[in-house]
């Protein structure tokens, strides 16, 4: 039974410092997810402003033909109603 178990620890002390390494490689991935993680919602709060300013940018470009018209239309107004002593 001694002999049993030596035979089994042998093994098992070869794969300690595999062990070893896997941890320390499994705490970096970990590291490096956590940062990418970051990352991506810092860039998807960034898209999500940027979705609301080009919706504020479209309204506005919507809004823009209507804000002409009606600079126009006023401007054609005041030239028509001028009495001939504004002419000069």
């Amino acid at each position: 039974m001694v002999h049993d178990i030596q035979r089994l620890a042998s093994p098992v002390e070869n794969l300690s410092p595999e062990v070893a390494e896997l941890r320390a490689l499994v705490h970096r991935l970990q590291a490096e997810n956590h940062e990418f993680r970051q990352q991506a919602g810092y860039w998807k709060s960034r898209h999500r402003d940027n979705m609301k300013r080009i919706n504020v940018l479209e309204r506005k470009v919507e809004l823009t033909p209507m804000v002409f018209r009606a600079l126009l239309a006023a401007r054609i107004s005041t030239f028509l109603y001028r009495t001939p002593v504004q002419y000069r």
